[in-house]
């Protein structure tokens, strides 16, 4: 059995493939900074061994610039390999919907705050007030991305249209490195532009850090639903890709989340 991890920088994932399994079983991929801590990797809990005895799932959670390490184990068989993803951009990414995963072009954020969960109250004969508090509320802060042309700026917002919690991912190294990061739920979308003749747009963005979705909770670059909803006929699919293999690498367009 071998395990290979390669980066594939289009919707910047690690790609992990396992073969020579048992057919019929389920294969756990994990990932690791140190290979002392291991992590499962979404999706990656029970993943079915096909009948060409392989199991494969992409990992969009890595940690760009550093070594990632990973492992899948199988039965009683453990195999190892590792990657350094080459990812030095910001990345907005769905995780239910990666094929909406885009690279931004970071123009500025605010301070992030954090807001208080408190109240004061002030007690007859009492000159200090009693406080009743909890712990804080998650940071939000404000930030201003672009895009250089009216149709890159129309898939950006397709990616907020689809209304799902994005994984901000940022860069380990670099000036990008200090733009805060994690997993957002954005407000309210603004879409500006200077100028009457302008072809750059700015979004200013409302965000506001929420919880990691639980591990069960993945997607893939296309399913059955988006397959029919871009092309319509088996007559337009196969035209566009010849083989089952060149259909399961297929990713979809960000059109295919509007709903008419």
């Amino acid at each position: 059995m071998a395990l290979t991890a390669t980066f594939d920088p289009v919707l910047s994932r690690v790609r992990l493939a396992a073969t020579v399994l048992d057919d019929g079983v389920t294969a756990l991929f994990e990932r690791s900074p140190n290979t002392h801590q291991w992590t499962t990797v979404r999706g990656g809990g029970e993943v079915t061994v096909t009948g060409a005895d392989t199991a494969a799932v992409d990992d969009y959670e890595f940690a760009p610039g550093v070594v990632n390490y990973y492992r899948v184990t199988c039965g009683s068989d453990t195999f190892t390999a590792s990657v350094t993803p080459d990812q030095t951009g910001v990345w907005f990414k769905s995780l239910t919907r990666p094929f909406l995963n885009r690279e931004v072009a970071v123009v500025s954020h605010s301070d992030i705050v954090r807001p208080a969960r408190n109240g004061i109250f002030p007690v007859i004969g009492r000159s200090y007030p009693v406080a009743i508090t909890d712990v804080r509320l998650a940071g939000s802060w404000d930030m201003t991305i672009k895009a250089e042309t009216p149709g890159d700026a129309d898939v950006l917002d397709l990616v907020f249209a689809s209304g799902d919690p994005l994984f901000v991912q940022v860069p380990a190294t670099g000036v990008l490195s200090t733009v805060p990061g994690g997993y957002v739920v954005v407000g309210d979308v603004v879409r500006r532009r200077y100028g009457t003749v302008s072809q750059r747009r700015w979004f200013d963005l409302p965000l506001t850090l929420v919880a990691a979705p639980g591990p069960g909770v993945y997607g893939v670059p296309a399913t059955w639903e988006t397959i029919v909803a871009e092309f319509g006929t088996w007559t337009a699919v196969l035209a566009e890709v010849g083989t089952w293999a060149d259909l399961a690498d297929y990713i979809s367009s960000p059109s295919v989340v509007v709903v008419p």
